[in-house]
């Protein structure tokens, strides 16, 4: 259950980072492409790939695709309507 919080933690605030103005401005004023930047999906996988990785092992791959997952849908609910 902890593991679970702690993965919609992660995907809650890749989710609001992606919707933070200041980090959209940044994104466009360094002209950084789309993926994974600005798309949810990409941007909180590769966000958490690393640190997964490093504190499950090889398990963190599937952590990674549930946190990024878990946020496309939270960044489509909150915002996309």
């Amino acid at each position: 259950m902890e593991l679970l919080i702690k993965l919609l933690g992660i995907a809650s605030m890749a989710a609001m980072i992606q919707e933070f103005p200041a980090y959209q401005w940044i994104v466009k004023r360094l002209g950084l492409p789309d993926k994974p930047f600005s798309c949810t999906l990409c941007f909180t996988f590769w966000l958490t790939i690393g640190p997964q990785l490093i504190i499950y092992g090889y398990i963190g791959v599937a952590y990674a695709a549930f946190s990024a997952v878990a946020a496309e849908l939270i960044d489509r609910t909150l915002w996309n309507n």
